[in-house]
C-alpha cells in the first residue's frame, strides 16, 4: 500500500540540491583561495618590507654615524605612519646592551607581527656595522589586505556560482521539468476510454535523442500492450462467459433431466407443470396428460436384476423422447417405472392415438438381451387425459393414473380410456 506521503515538485528538489552543493563547493573553493591569497599578501608584504628595510638602512647610516638623532627619529616616524609597518626602531651597536637611538609605532604588540632586521653599516672605508634597523609587520595591516583579497575572490565566486546555478536550473526547467510535468498531466488524464491517446511532449527539436526520449517510447509501448491486452481481454471475457453459459446449460439440463432416461426428472415436472395449466386455461387451448406405466417391472428386477431393469428404463425412455411431436411436447420420468407425457395443443382422441402408437412401437421394438442369450419383450400401459376448465394439475394427473390402472387391471399393453 503506497504510503499517503506529500507532494514535494521535483524542481524544488533539484535546486536546493544545486544551491547546497554549489554553496559547499564556493566555501571549499573560497577557503583555497584564501589560504592561497594569505600565503601571497604575506610574501608580498615580506618583500616590501625587505626593500624598506634595505632602503632605510642606508639611509640612517649618516644619521646614526654622526648621531642626529632628531633625524632618524622623524625618519622613523615617517616610515611609521605606514599602514604595513607596525613597530620601528634603531639600536646602536656599542659595549654592553646597546642604547636604542631612535623608535617609532607600538612596541606593545610586537611580538605578534612579522619582524626584519637590518644592520646599519658605517660608511666607507671602515664598513661595519654600527647599528640595527628592526621593523615589525603590523599584523592588522596583512589581515585586512586579506580579508579584502579574499572578499573580492568570495564575491567572484558567488557570482559565478550563481550564474551557473541558474543556468542549470533552466536547462533543467527547460529539458526535464516541463517535459516530466507533461508527462504527470497525460498519465493523470489517462482513463479506460483513451489509452490510445498518444503521447506527445512539446520540446526543441534535436538530433539526438536522450533519457526522455526512451520513457516517452517505453510508455507508448506500455500503452499498445495494455490496449492489446485490453482487447483480448474481452475476447477472452466474451470466450469464457460463453463457457459459463454453455457451462450453465449443461448444469440446468443436468438438474432438471433424469440421468439414466434422458427424460425430464420430478423437479422440472413440478416446476413447468403448472405453467402448461395456466396457458392452456388462459389461452382456452387443449392439453392432455399420458400416464406411462412398465407393464410387471417389479417382477423385471427381481428375476433378471436392476442392470436389466435399467436397461428396460433407458429403451422405454428413448422410444418416449422419439414419439414427441414436437418442441411443445415433453416426457418425465415420474417416478421408478412412470412416465408422464405433456401435451400442450392436444385433445384426448389425438393424445390416445400418440399413446397407441407409442405402445405398438415398444411392444415391437424394444427388446433387452439376456444372460442366457434370449431376449426379454417389454410393453407399456397408457391412462390418457385431457385437462377441463374445472382442472387443477392434481385433478388431471389424477384422472390419467385412473386410466392407467384401468389399463393394468384389464389386462397391460393398452391404452385406456378406449374411445
Amino acid at each position: 500500500m503506497r504510503e499517503d506521503k506529500p507532494f514535494r515538485p521535483l524542481a524544488a528538489l533539484l535546486i536546493r540540491r544545486i544551491l547546497v552543493w554549489a554553496l559547499l563547493a564556493t566555501l571549499a573553493f573560497a577557503a583555497l583561495q584564501a589560504w592561497l591569497t594569505y600565503r601571497a599578501v604575506e610574501q608580498r608584504f615580506v618583500d616590501t618590507f625587505r626593500s624598506v628595510g634595505s632602503y632605510t638602512a642606508e639611509t640612517l647610516t649618516p644619521l646614526v654615524w654622526r648621531i642626529h638623532d632628531d633625524l632618524a627619529q622623524s625618519m622613523l616616524d615617517a616610515l611609521a605612519k605606514n599602514p604595513m609597518v607596525g613597530y620601528v626602531e634603531v639600536r646602536e651597536n656599542s659595549e654592553g646592551t646597546g642604547r636604542v637611538f631612535a623608535k617609532s609605532g607600538d612596541g606593545s604588540n610586537t611580538d605578534r607581527g612579522i619582524e626584519l632586521s637590518f644592520s646599519i653599516m658605517a660608511p666607507y672605508p671602515t664598513e661595519h656595522a654600527i647599528g640595527q634597523l628592526r621593523l615589525v609587520m603590523s599584523k592588522a595591516a596583512l589581515l585586512a589586505e586579506v580579508w579584502k583579497s579574499v572578499g573580492v575572490v568570495v564575491l567572484q565566486c558567488a557570482a559565478m556560482t550563481a550564474l551557473l546555478v541558474a543556468a542549470v536550473l533552466a536547462l533543467l526547467q527547460r529539458n526535464l521539468l516541463r517535459p516530466m510535468a507533461q508527462l504527470g498531466e497525460f498519465v493523470t488524464k489517462l482513463d479506460a476510454n483513451n489509452l490510445s491517446a498518444p503521447l506527445a511532449i512539446r520540446r526543441s527539436s534535436s538530433a539526438t535523442r536522450d533519457e526522455l526520449d526512451l520513457v516517452v517510447d517505453g510508455f507508448q509501448t506500455l500503452q499498445g500492450r495494455i490496449a492489446s491486452h485490453v482487447d483480448t481481454l474481452s475476447e477472452q471475457v466474451a470466450d469464457r462467459t460463453a463457457h459459463l453459459q454453455r457451462a450453465l446449460d449443461s448444469l440446468k439440463v443436468l438438474s432438471t433431466t433424469d440421468a439414466l432416461t434422458g427424460c425430464y426428472n420430478r423437479l422440472h415436472f413440478g416446476e413447468r407443470f403448472p405453467q402448461e395449466l395456466a396457458r392452456a386455461l388462459r389461452y382456452g387451448r387443449p392439453l392432455s396428460t399420458i400416464f406411462c406405466d412398465v407393464d410387471r417391472f417389479k417382477s423385471v428386477n427381481d428375476t433378471h436384476g436392476h442392470a436389466v431393469g435399467d436397461q428396460v428404463l433407458r429403451a422405454v425412455g428413448l422410444r418416449l423422447r422419439e414419439s414427441l411431436r414436437s418442441s411443445g411436447d415433453w416426457v418425465v420420468r415420474y417416478g421408478g417405472e412412470e412416465f408422464v407425457l405433456v401435451l400442450p395443443e392436444t385433445s384426448l382422441v389425438q393424445a390416445s392415438q400418440l399413446a397407441e402408437r407409442i405402445r405398438q412401437a415398444v411392444a415391437e421394438q424394444v427388446r433387452i438381451p439376456l444372460a442366457d442369450g434370449s431376449e426379454l419383450c417389454v410393453t407399456v400401459s397408457f391412462g390418457v387425459a385431457e385437462q377441463h376448465p374445472s382442472d387443477d394439475g392434481e385433478s388431471l394427473l389424477k384422472r390419467a393414473d385412473h386410466w392407467l390402472f384401468e389399463a393394468k387391471r384389464c389386462g397391460r399393453n393398452q391404452v385406456q380410456p378406449v374411445l
